[in-house]
């Protein structure tokens, strides 16, 4: 009898052992999948602005058919998502966001690229 409860305690610690793994393997994973839509979501509001800006004329203070004189909003330089850059080109911006959480490499943080231009906006994953 002694050694069948030996066994169920040992069992039971396995048991609880794996479950606390895949949990900890599961929030990992939500964070960071919520890190990138964070930033995702970020980009597409500067990509907006960025367009709104190339879509205005320059006596109101917007670009005119260009990208030019547009900056990146102080407020989303850094946010609690992470922080944004951009680098302005005359017929486009591309925006570079990097994020908070460990990404899908498992050494460096999240990483998204946008890029704006006539066309729309378009979102590269890179980490």
């Amino acid at each position: 009898m002694g050694s069948q409860q030996l066994l169920l305690i040992v069992v039971g610690v396995i048991i609880v052992g794996l479950s606390v793994y895949s949990g900890l393997i599961i929030m990992r994973n939500y964070y960071e999948v919520s890190n990138r839509d964070q930033l995702i979501n970020t980009l597409n509001d500067i990509g907006l602005l960025a367009q709104q800006h190339y879509k205005k004329p320059t006596v109101q203070g917007g670009g005119g058919g260009t990208y030019t004189r547009f900056t990146l909003p102080r407020q989303f330089r850094t946010t609690t998502a992470g922080n944004f850059s951009a680098s302005v080109r005359t017929t486009r911006v591309d925006f570079t966001a990097t994020g908070k959480e460990i990404g899908r490499n498992g050494r460096t943080v999240v990483r998204v690229t946008a890029r704006v231009d006539q066309n729309g906006i378009r979102f590269t994953i890179t980490n």
